[in-house]
């Protein structure tokens, strides 16, 4: 298996592969830097042709970044490879019976996951993310950690809700859009804006 991505959001989620037991012919993909090992004892590679023979003897990665339109790039790059996306949901997480969408998702250690959620594919939900009941959340979007977004929130794709914010019930928020750390969003949020504050307030 194949982490995209060998930086700090990398670091977290190999704590998460190591605690469910899925290091296994782990190597993480760099093409950046040129060291040759991840935390002192995983393999890293730094080319196209090294990804693809990997695909060869183990299509699966995992994507190793946080940010929205990089996860999109890794996902792109990576299945034209031949690889197959999978995902890693941590521990402590609470599902509920009813949600969907969670097993294309990245869901790290300690978030609530309601009722008749949806989220998309590629998307990362952070640690301690709340995802209340009926939202629906596009594809590639970040949740950082300790954000909430309550009941019936609708998130675009590729947006960036920021650690500890606070998305009330009811809004809508559009494609590309980051809402920064802290952040209380009040209403509706047309795409590529960017809110910051209590309430939020659209900055650009």
């Amino acid at each position: 298996m194949i982490v995209a991505g060998a930086g700090g959001h990398a670091m977290e989620l190999l704590d998460i592969l190591i605690s469910g037991g899925k290091t296994e012919n782990l190597v993480f993909f760099d093409e950046i830097n040129i060291r040759e090992v991840f935390q002192d004892r995983f393999p890293i590679i730094h080319s196209a042709e090294e990804v693809k023979a990997h695909f060869q003897k183990d299509p699966f990665f995992i994507l190793g970044t946080g940010n929205p339109q990089l996860r999109h790039q890794f996902y792109l790059r990576f299945t034209g490879l031949g690889g197959r996306l999978i995902s890693v949901q941590g521990k402590g997480v609470a599902f509920s019976n009813f949600s969907s969408g969670a097993e294309e998702a990245d869901i790290f250690n300690l978030c609530f996951i309601g009722a008749n959620t949806q989220i998309g594919k590629g998307c990362l939900i952070n640690t301690g993310a709340q995802i209340h009941h009926e939202v629906k959340i596009g594809d590639f979007t970040e949740v950082n950690p300790g954000a909430v977004l309550l009941g019936k929130v609708e998130v675009g794709k590729f947006c960036s809700i920021g650690a500890n914010a606070t998305i009330l019930p009811k809004v809508k928020i559009g494609n590309k859009v980051t809402v920064g750390a802290g952040s209380v969003v009040t209403q509706d949020v047309e795409d590529e804006v960017t809110v910051v504050g209590v309430p939020g307030v659209r900055i650009k």
